[in-house]
């Protein structure tokens, strides 16, 4: 077992991160169980009320995938190692959590297998949104089903669909740079250009997704809470209606999670109340590189 952070870093790959990871969580067994979690940094158990389920959000991971490609170009240093701490000390398993897009690096499902593991080995119950990194994502429900299929928490994602997860509906999908988006950095982490034709095809996604998760509530037994789980912005700081929008708010649900903005233009987002919906900035540096709380029930 490596000794430091040190050893780490010199196997730093998917496979070795995730085989230290799975460790690190076995060592920590012995921790305070029902009622208490110690964290792994503070060395404080954190209190909570195991009859209440939570969902977080957290976008971007960017995990590294086959092909090794790291984060410490862009300042993030070792991670993921300080978002998996602070998910296994945040996060119970009978939590929900929206991975809200940009999940790894991969270009295809043979490259992206440790960092669904990776994933997989994280407290919670996920759902997974797809963002304008994810190419090994695919056009296909059915092969992403069984792709996702031996990832036991791993127990869904948006695509063309709404799925129910305890008590909330979450609907969503990619999105993309609308054209009410302000001046924005470039770059590999940076925004997509305007593209039209991706803003009508992710419109129509939404609608559809949205529609879904109204046949869900009206079959649902009890009642279910709103929420959505997009990747890019639906709305900008400038607050300028965007198609992406007005049919979220016409939806009303709780939150809208998003992620995508990094550095510099994380500050481009909306976040906060409008029209009655909690705008949610969860990607890995706007959320300080830790799940963010977003409902609890």
């Amino acid at each position: 077992m490596f000794q430091d952070i040190h050893d780490v870093m010199d196997c730093y790959n998917a496979s070795c991160i995730y085989r230290y990871l799975k460790q690190w969580r076995t060592d920590r067994a012995s921790l305070p169980g029902e009622g208490a979690r110690e964290g792994p940094t503070s060395g404080q158990a954190i209190r909570y009320d195991a009859s209440i389920m939570r969902l977080f959000g957290i976008g971007d991971t960017h995990l590294p995938s086959t092909r090794q490609k790291d984060m410490h170009r862009f300042g993030w240093t070792d991670h993921p190692l300080p978002l998996q701490r602070a998910w296994d000390e945040r996060v119970r398993p009978e939590d929900a959590v929206i991975v809200a897009g940009d999940i790894s690096w991969a270009t295809r499902t043979t490259e992206v297998m440790d960092d669904l593991a990776w994933l997989d080995a994280r407290p919670g119950r996920k759902v997974l949104v797809r963002g304008n990194h994810d190419y090994w994502w695919g056009d296909s429900a059915s092969k992403l089903r069984k792709l996702l299929a031996p990832f036991r928490t791993l127990e869904g994602f948006l695509h063309n669909n709404a799925v129910v997860l305890g008590p909330w509906v979450i609907a969503g999908t990619r999105l993309w740079t609308a054209p009410e988006a302000p001046p924005m950095p470039g770059g590999e982490m940076g925004d997509e250009p305007i593209d039209a034709g991706y803003v009508e095809r992710e419109t129509r996604r939404l609608a559809t997704s949205l529609e879904d998760a109204r046949k869900k509530e009206q079959a649902s037994p009890t009642p279910l809470t709103r929420i959505v789980a997009v990747h890019f912005p639906p709305v900008y700081a400038n607050e300028r209606p965007t198609a992406f929008s007005a049919p979220i708010e016409d939806f009303a649900p709780k939150v809208c999670v998003y992620g995508h903005l990094h550095a510099g233009g994380i500050a481009a987002g909306f976040t906060g109340e409008r029209a009655g919906v909690r705008y949610v900035l969860a990607s890995c540096d706007a959320a300080g590189f830790a799940p963010m709380l977003l409902d609890e029930r």
